[in-house]
């Protein structure tokens, strides 16, 4: 890299990175909040839809009761008409036939009214499973309500300190050499918000790639910006015994 004054450099890089990665932090933390309001919304959502399924599953057996108590009633007066002619039949065999008949539409009338038995007994099932889903949409509605405003106001607190930061950073970087500062921004992008890399044990820190004596040699005499040939990463040493 370009010969640059190290000394003047190295320790505005170190600031820069220092508040880049408070930014990178925070950055993260706030893109996961929108997350955090929507996911509250869905729970929300699919309580209320919950809700609304049960309640179109009431309506439903409730038509198809109130459906069948009119079957059973019309088959009731059936049966009386039906046994009111009785009287009128002239033979035997008529007569059988007729009760044959009406024999028949009891039997229908005993299904229907067992089928009837069934759907109040799915109601007072479905009255119960609605009641549960209603104080779990309730739940729901709440804590969307209570922790949204709290998600919004950690949204902007994190906003206010994103700027402050990104103020601070924009002052430290007019102090950057231009090319340098290029160069960090870039690796500091690909590499996840750390463009610069301590040296120990011959090694970067950044990707752990051995460093050859030459290179740890020109960190040491501060002439120029060395960066990693592995990571691109801008390389310093903060305790000469341990690198």
């Amino acid at each position: 890299m370009q010969k640059v004054n190290v000394e003047e450099q190295l320790p505005q890089l170190m600031k820069l990175q220092a508040l880049d990665a408070q930014l990178y932090r925070l950055r993260r933390e706030r893109e996961a909040k929108p997350k955090l309001i929507e996911e509250l919304e869905t729970r929300r959502n699919e309580e209320e839809a919950a809700v609304k399924a049960i309640e179109e599953k009431t309506k439903a057996n409730q038509v198809k009761r109130k459906q069948r108590e009119l079957d059973l009633s019309s088959k009731e007066e059936g049966i009386k008409k039906l046994q009111a002619q009785l009287y009128q039949l002239k033979t035997n065999k008529e007569y059988q036939t007729m009760q044959h008949e009406i024999e028949g539409q009891k039997a229908d009338n005993s299904r229907i009214e067992d089928e009837i038995l069934m759907l109040m007994e799915d109601a007072e099932t479905l009255d119960k499973e609605l009641v549960k889903e209603k104080a779990l949409f309730a739940e729901a509605e709440k804590h969307l309500i209570e922790d949204k405003k709290k998600i919004e106001a950690e949204i902007a607190s994190l906003d206010g300190e994103i700027s402050n930061l990104e103020a601070q950073r924009k002052e430290i970087s007019a102090l950057v050499d231009k090319k340098v500062l290029a160069h960090y921004e870039k690796v500091l992008a690909n590499r996840d918000g750390l463009a610069l890399a301590a040296v120990k044990s011959h090694s970067c820190q950044g990707c752990f790639m051995n460093l050859p004596p030459q290179v740890i040699n020109e960190i040491k005499m501060r002439d120029k910006i060395v960066t990693c040939e592995s990571c691109a990463r801008i390389l310093y040493i903060e305790n000469e015994a341990d690198a």
